[in-house]
């Protein structure tokens, strides 16, 4: 996963480029960059290969809010891009007059802009900005991310489209050194994935077979918004248009032949860990007992995704419809699974999960600095509604008017500070504090943490959830705590 957050800058205000220097006040800015390899999972995210993760250009700007003058912008050359991800820190020259006013911001954040074929660059206005999008072009490799070229692959040299944009967000901290809340860059486009099998009692490969899968036309937008602050997706409405999506349907032809499997029920999520189970279709793949006809990346949808599944048995054509629960499931950076199997009684059985695509890590380093929680991450059972869905894993229902309480105990690095990031619905939940100071002459090194819904937000926010992910920032360095810190996996629910 990436996040870039404008947050406290180095120890120095001094930002160097080429010969120059600035001694005046910054903006500090810590990108987030992914990292595919872990241990542990987070609740609701998988991993990303590394190509879906390569970063190729980075580009970010920061305006006013008020009258969406620009404030600083900056473009981050390859060689400025921390190695073999991580966090990796960058000070942005702002003015004293914007130190003094301290007036809300807009940042936006584009990563592989090639990918899309934008021209955004240092000189565009926030309206630029604002009313970017992509849409089916003749541009290789990727032509608008449509149905007409569906893409398969990643590009090496250019990778995908990631974006975010962070809207009237406060200033923190005090000059000459100013931070914003964290915000998060994800990719801008969504992938689905055909994988099928039939049970070991189907002998004949002629008996059953499917023909081809067919997504529905009307539900690919014509364009995208390139930023956007919602959680679903969102289609460039052009009043104009009689219909704003794609009228083609998406056709993908059968595999010549079906994968056995003497357990096909075993390879249905059912809630595991979402990492374990893209590993259970992956190493089922590997095997031999199951048939994958691959990724293909669109644009984002808003739109309740619907199709059929056409296959014969026994020479005798049939057809399966399967749908999304819901619109908005194929949301920008969402995973869409459709397993399709056979049981020994022919018939066509379909499982559907939707996910969210991310999983990210920082590097865990231990060469110059350890990390030892004398006691892991727990939550207070009596201020939730805990539920256990699965090994290690539990849902804390909030309780009306009560905020859920946590603790932990850290020793090293002394001196060093805890990160407490929420993954999820962030903007629905208040987590107190985000930093802690790492000290274990002070309660023997316990945090003790709360999770509320934000008051901040009045609209209705039920369902919305988090997880809380933990790094150390010590010196220069921003160590991965999570596999220390996290022995079993809390999603906290409104």
């Amino acid at each position: 996963m990436l996040t870039a957050c404008l947050m406290t800058a180095c120890s120095h205000s001094k930002w160097e480029e080429g010969n120059g220097e600035y001694d005046g006040p910054t903006l500090g800015l810590a990108i987030e960059f992914p990292k595919t390899e872990s241990s542990k999972s987070e609740v609701g995210e998988l991993p990303a290969e590394d190509l879906e993760n390569a970063l190729h250009s980075l580009s970010l700007w920061v305006f006013r809010s008020d009258d969406h003058s620009l404030i600083t912008q900056r473009v981050l050359t390859e060689d400025e891009f921390p190695a073999g991800g991580g966090m990796r820190r960058y000070s942005l020259p702002v003015s004293r007059e914007f130190a003094n006013q301290r007036p809300d911001v807009d940042v936006f954040v584009l990563a592989n802009a090639e990918s899309i074929t934008s021209s955004l660059n240092e000189d565009s206005t926030w309206d630029d900005l604002n009313d970017a999008y992509f849409s089916d072009s003749s541009t290789s490799p990727y032509f608008g991310f449509g149905v007409a070229h569906p893409v398969h692959e990643v590009d090496d040299e250019i990778g995908l489209p990631m974006s975010v944009v962070g809207k009237n967000m406060p200033i923190f901290g005090e000059a000459p050194i100013l931070r914003v809340e964290t915000v998060r860059l994800q990719r801008a486009v969504s992938r689905m994935r055909y994988v099928f099998c039939k049970t070991s009692t189907v002998d004949s490969e002629e008996e059953v077979s499917i023909q081809r899968v067919i997504l529905n036309g009307a539900q690919i937008p014509v364009k995208e918004y390139v930023f956007t602050s919602s959680k679903t997706g969102i289609v460039f409405d052009q009043e104009e248009m009689e219909d704003n999506y794609v009228s083609n349907s998406y056709i993908v032809p059968g595999p010549s032949q079906l994968a056995s499997n003497d357990s096909p029920e075993s390879l249905i999520y059912i809630n595991q860990d979402p990492v374990t189970y893209r590993r259970l279709l992956d190493e089922a793949v590997s095997a031999g007992r199951l048939t994958d006809l691959g990724y293909t990346y669109f644009r984002e949808s808003d739109r309740r995704l619907v199709g059929r599944i056409e296959y014969t048995v026994d020479g005798k054509s049939r057809v399966r419809e399967f749908n999304m629960a819901s619109s908005g499931d194929f949301a920008r950076n969402h995973t869409w699974t459709l397993f399709g199997y056979f049981l020994s009684g022919r018939n066509l059985q379909l499982a559907l999960s939707v996910l969210p695509w991310d999983y990210n890590r920082f590097i865990v380093d231990f060469s110059e600095e350890s990390i030892n929680v004398s006691s892991p991450f727990d939550v207070d059972a009596t201020t939730v509604e805990l539920i256990e869905t699965s090994k290690d894993h539990f849902d804390a229902h909030l309780l009306p008017g009560v905020a859920a309480k946590a603790h932990l105990y850290i020793t090293t690095p002394v001196g060093g500070r805890l990160m407490i990031r929420p993954v999820g619905d962030a903007r629905a939940f208040k987590v107190t504090p985000d930093i802690a100071l790492i000290d274990p002459t002070t309660a023997a090194g316990r945090i003790d943490i709360e999770i509320r819904r934000n008051p901040e937000i009045d609209e209705d926010l039920t369902g919305s959830y988090i997880t809380l992910s933990f790094s150390v920032e010590t010196g220069e360095r921003v160590i991965d705590a999570n596999s220390e810190v996290v022995d079993e996996v809390y999603r906290f629910v409104i």
